[in-house]
């Protein structure tokens, strides 16, 4: 019924978007010459084999002219996938600014003698998504130096911060072990995720060597995988995670020969608190600190007094970690956080999109012109125009509060993130700030870029429905950006490096 109801809305918010749309026409809006020869490039890379029955939204807008120089269905609705990131980053560093922090905290209902903890102690997350390795070791090394050695007492995690769905509704067909579907916890560490090294045993028919990181008794490894001699003896090798009553069991089959390199899987967890409360009490353990008691799940108690606060690094450097590498468990806590904190505890997405939905009202745009239902784009629900992507950019370029914060989280083309190893060669590639957006049949990449004589855009462009692979549509996207990196106005006089490509660089002997 619940689904149901979303695809009903869903249609509803389209149709409203596609009667609105006074202009979802192809064309160049800007009356350069060289803009109409920039177009009739671009026409003739949109009509590759990967356009067909594939719908196409762009649109790239000059930030410092304030015109539009290309658009092709610029006000239609389309899936953007990850591209939400941007919407979700923009509207928090808004709300918050960019040295906005997260908390984990220590209680007890105790008293502390000498170095000894007479109590239970209480861990109670505020949504923090940056608790990981390092970080965990600040926060117990924190407890260690006040100075506590000994807890008598039980170790409590209290998850309460948040709503006790862990997943949005709207992912109700996401479900398996991978990293990108890492569930959500106001008590959560390392995203949510386990790594698993997997390496060949010296000798054939011997179990391969498996390396669970971090170990806690929280994962149990079941290998039942052979090392073969070579590859004509070769298996798939699989690695799972299966839930299980208060752990999760990795299961490994297959065969591995013992010429390959060692593997690395990443995997999420399914109960977020318990995780986390183990990977605390081996940190703790591993400090020097002794716990006595056992592990449980509870309340902070009112009358509980606080021991320690551990600060997360700011949102700004967050954001790097949310953009560049797409990281969907960041942006959802993110959005329950805020809404915890602006309309009360438990966090909810519900409420977190309120939040979102405020912002986009603010850039000019009415409920029944999209649709957002997540923070971090991974459900196909969500429905947002180039439009409206270039509105969001354009609005944090104008506002230099949080300008630099943003533009410093997007991939660095050919460099880092996601875009890491696209337009290789490329010169001035490095002049694209973008982020992408990858499901099943959608592409998208929209951020910013600078043209050859030193103009800025904004642009985006949404591809739905695609009937090639996406490799072919990421290959479309970047052959649009390189033909807009090398747009040139007709009025500019002053010679300007072209983005030819690039002779390898020699490598040192």
């Amino acid at each position: 019924m619940l689904n149901k109801m979303i695809k009903i809305n869903q249609l509803l918010v389209i149709f409203a978007a596609l009667a609105w749309a006074a202009v979802a026409v192809a064309q160049p809006l800007d009356d350069d010459p060289a803009a109409e020869q920039l177009w009739s490039d671009v026409k003739s890379v949109l009509q590759r084999d990967c356009n067909g029955t594939t719908r196409i939204g762009m649109k790239v807008y000059s930030l410092e002219r304030k015109t539009t120089l290309l658009a092709k269905n610029s006000t239609v609705l389309f899936t953007p996938a990850s591209n939400m990131k941007m919407i979700t980053s923009a509207m928090a560093l808004k709300r918050v600014g960019p040295d906005y922090r997260f908390f984990t905290r220590l209680y007890t209902n105790g008293r502390i003698e000498g170095d000894t903890l007479k109590g239970d102690l209480y861990i109670k997350g505020f949504g923090d998504p940056w608790l990981v390795t390092e970080q965990m070791w600040v926060l117990v090394n924190g407890l260690r130096n006040l100075p506590i050695t000994k807890i008598e007492g039980n170790l409590i995690a209290d998850n309460h911060f948040f709503e006790d769905q862990e997943r949005v509704a709207t992912w109700a067909n996401y479900s398996g072990p991978e990293a990108y579907l890492a569930p959500m916890g106001a008590l959560s560490f390392n995203f949510n995720t386990v790594t698993v090294y997997v390496e060949p045993a010296p000798n054939a028919g011997e179990p391969p060597v498996v390396v669970v990181d971090p170990a806690t008794a929280y994962i149990e490894v079941n290998n039942t995988a052979r090392t073969v001699e070579n590859w004509r003896d070769h298996e798939r090798l699989i690695v799972n995670r299966l839930p299980r009553r208060g752990h999760d069991e990795i299961i490994v089959t297959g065969t591995l020969p013992k010429t390959m390199a060692r593997k690395k899987y990443f995997l999420n967890v399914t109960d977020p608190q318990w995780y986390t409360l183990h990977v605390f009490r081996k940190y703790l353990e591993q400090a020097g600190v002794s716990v006595e008691g056992g592990l449980e799940r509870g309340r902070v108690p009112v009358d509980a007094r606080l021991l320690h606060e551990h600060e997360s690094p700011p949102l700004a450097d967050i954001l790097r970690g949310l953009n560049k590498f797409s990281n969907n468990f960041i942006a959802e806590q993110i959005l329950r956080t805020l809404a915890a904190d602006v309309y009360g505890a438990p966090g909810t997405t519900e409420n977190g999109v309120k939040l979102l939905k405020a912002y986009m009202h603010r850039l000019g745009f009415d409920d029944d012109r999209y649709n957002v239902v997540d923070g971090s784009g991974l459900s196909r629900q969500n429905m947002v125009s180039p439009d409206q992507i270039v509105a969001v950019l354009e609005d944090a370029y104008r506002d230099l509060a949080i300008f630099p914060e943003f533009i410093a989280a997007l991939g660095v083309m050919g460099i880092d993130g996601s875009v890491i190893d696209r337009m290789n060669g490329i010169r001035d590639a490095q002049k694209i700030r973008a982020k992408t957006g990858t499901l099943n049949h959608v592409s998208a990449l929209s951020g910013y870029f600078q043209s050859m004589d030193g103009e800025r855009f904004a642009f985006s462009i949404l591809l739905n429905d695609l009937n090639c692979s996406n490799g072919k549509a990421m290959k479309l996207e970047d052959d649009i950006l390189d033909l807009a990196l090398r747009f040139k106005r007709s009025d500019v006089d002053a010679e300007a490096p072209s983005n030819e490509k690039l002779e390898p660089l020699p490598v040192n002997p």
